[in-house]
């Protein structure tokens, strides 16, 4: 009885498993291939018509004419097969995944031939303010320095200016003069070195040529500051004084126009005693126009007294003054005059330590706030300080 071998398993040949590894690699590249068959068709697919043409470059010239003659429009213009819209439906549409037929063009009607520019200018910009930023505040001006609004003077001004003040403080009126006259001209606008001659022509004296000074200033307005406000009362006082020289102010004598009181002629009584260096008392007049009702309260009179400090300096008063109606009350029922007296007093070294002596006075006469009529001896006072027109509050 033959025996038999433990391991009943089969044996495979070479071939076999060669041909069974064939067979596996097939199916799996087969089931590969199905699967991105797959995916491949659940992509969408953009629409042929979707897809752009290239973009071409616009011919620089066109001939319409040459297009026409070479493409004459059809006989029928109804006719079907001409119409390129009737013509692009009527083809089939393009298979999936295909490219689109090429379409047609239509045939082109002649308009006037627009030349195209090599290279096109580019439009001017046009500036528009911009008021608000969005989100943001509205844009604020760039402040601009204030020296670049202030005119350059030239240095030589301020110090030519000052030469002239020492020349004519120390008496040379003429050299003071030259240097003034250099100062206006670096700046003809600027009325301080005219305001100086003016006075330099006053300390000499020369009325007429210090008030064509004033009247240049006069003449720039506003503008010239603090000495359009001294020519001004320089040219009224200067009024005054030819009006009261031409027409002496009398008892009995017609008041101004305009005018509700005025001053008659002043006279002064020396009282001296000792231990004083000047007494005195001054009468000063005050009339009122025929058949006026004055108020009392609102006449203001301002004698004011002035006297020389080192032999050379015009100075206010250090003396006693007072004042009183000669005939109270005064309230011009009585007559068309009533008298003010002053009284001045000079106490001897009564300057601290330095020398004083008189010099002059200056009545200013005001009625409700309005300048009436001004006197002064001497008269050059009056220019030197001169009056305001109103009284302020």
């Amino acid at each position: 009885m033959p025996e038999h071998s433990p391991n009943n398993r089969q044996s495979y040949g070479r071939t076999f498993i060669v041909a069974a590894a064939v067979l596996g690699i097939a199916a799996v590249v087969q089931l590969g291939m199905v699967a991105w068959s797959f995916f491949h068709k659940a992509k969408p697919v953009a629409p042929a018509a979707a897809q752009e043409e290239p973009t071409r470059k616009p011919p620089e010239k066109i001939d319409v004419k040459k297009l026409i003659a070479e493409s004459p429009p059809p006989d029928d213009p109804f006719d079907a097969s001409s119409d390129p819209l009737a013509s692009a439906s009527a083809e089939p549409a393009p298979a999936h995944g295909a490219r689109p037929f090429p379409v047609k063009p239509a045939p082109l009607v002649e308009t006037a031939p627009t030349a195209i520019p090599e290279k096109p200018k580019p439009s001017p910009a046009i500036a528009v303010p911009i008021t608000n930023v969005p989100g943001g505040n509205p844009l604020r001006p760039t402040p601009v320095p204030l020296s670049a609004l202030t005119p350059k003077v030239d240095p030589r001004f301020s110090e030519l200016v000052e030469q002239g003040k020492l020349l004519r403080g120390s008496g040379d009126t003429a050299g003071a003069l030259v240097k003034f006259r250099e100062a206006a001209a670096l700046a003809p606008g600027d009325p301080l070195p005219i305001a100086e001659q003016a006075y330099t022509f006053e300390k000499m004296s020369l009325t007429d040529k210090a008030a064509e000074q004033w009247k240049r200033i006069l003449a720039m307005g506003e503008r010239a500051g603090v000495y359009y406000s001294a020519a001004q009362g320089k040219l009224n006082t200067a009024i005054v004084e030819t009006t009261r020289a031409v027409a002496p102010v009398q008892s009995g004598a017609a008041i101004p126009d305009g005018k509700t009181l005025a001053l008659g002629a002043s006279r002064m009584e020396n009282a001296a005693s000792a231990g004083t260096a000047k007494k005195f008392t001054l009468e000063v007049p005050i009339r009122a126009r025929a058949g006026e009702t004055i108020s009392v309260r609102d006449v203001k009179v301002f004698v004011l007294f002035f006297e020389k400090l080192n032999g050379k300096d015009i100075v206010r008063t250090s003396a006693n003054v007072s004042n009183r109606w000669g005939s109270p009350p005064a309230d011009w029922a009585d007559g068309d005059t009533e008298t003010l007296e002053v009284s001045y007093d000079l106490a001897t070294g009564g300057g601290r330590g330095e020398p004083r002596e008189y010099y002059g006075y200056i009545i200013r006469l005001y009625y409700r706030g309005e300048l009436q009529d001004t006197q002064a001896e001497p008269k050059a006072l009056n220019q030197k300080f001169p009056a305001s027109t109103t009284l302020s509050e």
